[in-house]
């Protein structure tokens, strides 16, 4: 999987380099390296615009082919081990609670229970096949970024930096408000399931007594505090992603605007 996450983020990072080829070599005047112009001349007889822009196009091809597969490759086999890992945690939860004792389950409602076993291992095993493979696959496609950044001109890749750390300290200053607002939707959640069950278990005492107002009350009261809870949650989520947008959309247009000065000085390539 690492093998696989190390190849597809490489070709995400080697995508653009065919575009780099056309701009300079194809549309604009800047020669080729020569071991690249001699493997063009050997095997496609030539290393004129059109023989470059073929080259550009195959090795866009090749890019994208090797990064489906390696995309595929990686998220087969993360979702393989999530799925054992929720498997795993599973077993263990429902271990767990068949040895607890009976004053537990006085105290406790089996809803919570059964939640735990359903909806939360559920968010785990997601968050471990989808989420954690995001997370890795973006860090190196970040760290890549930077190197090749600095490689080829330090003193712009600092420009292109400088927004990073208020990203950091934008983002972690309301991680804790949202964790804490998750945790909220997550406990709100498993009661409404606990009411729900408790409710349907116990029908035919509630018609007995005619309580259905008073468990339909119980329902909304709960589902409001679990609407609630996700709004909460989603509000702070939704404020962090238009700040971040805005803050990254403000770096690029800098960007645009230094690399078009740097290009129009012969300081830097289009490409």
């Amino acid at each position: 999987m690492l093998a696989a996450m190390l190849v597809e983020t490489l070709m995400g990072l080697a995508a653009p380099w065919p575009l780099k080829v056309v701009l300079d070599n194809v549309v604009g005047r800047t020669r080729l390296p020569h071991w690249l112009d001699g493997f063009l001349r050997s095997v496609l007889g030539g290393g004129g615009k059109a023989q470059i822009a073929l080259f550009a196009a195959i090795g866009f091809i090749v890019i994208a082919a090797i990064g489906a597969v390696a995309s595929y490759i990686d998220s087969y086999t993360s979702e393989t081990v999530s799925q054992g890992v929720a498997h795993d945690l599973r077993m263990r939860t429902y271990h767990h609670l068949q040895r607890l004792s009976l004053s537990y389950y006085d105290k406790h409602r089996v809803g919570a229970s059964l939640s735990t076993l359903t909806s939360d291992i559920d968010t785990i095993q997601d968050f471990a096949s989808s989420g954690t493979l995001g997370i890795l696959v973006d860090i190196l496609s970040v760290f890549g970024m930077f190197v090749l950044m600095f490689w080829l001109n330090w003193a712009f890749a600092l420009l292109a930096a400088a927004v990073t750390p208020f990203l950091l300290w934008f983002v972690s200053r309301h991680k804790r408000a949202l964790k804490n607002a998750t945790k909220d939707m997550r406990s709100n959640e498993s009661e409404m399931v606990a009411v729900e069950m408790f409710g349907l278990e116990s029908q035919r005492v509630v018609e007995a007594f005619g309580a259905q107002e008073l468990e339909e009350s119980r329902l909304n009261q709960v589902s409001h505090a679990t609407v609630q809870s996700a709004l909460r949650t989603r509000k702070i989520k939704a404020f962090l992603s238009p700040v971040v947008a805005v803050t990254v959309a403000a770096s690029t247009a800098f960007v645009l605007w230094r690399g078009a000065g740097l290009e129009v000085v012969g300081a830097m390539t289009a490409g």
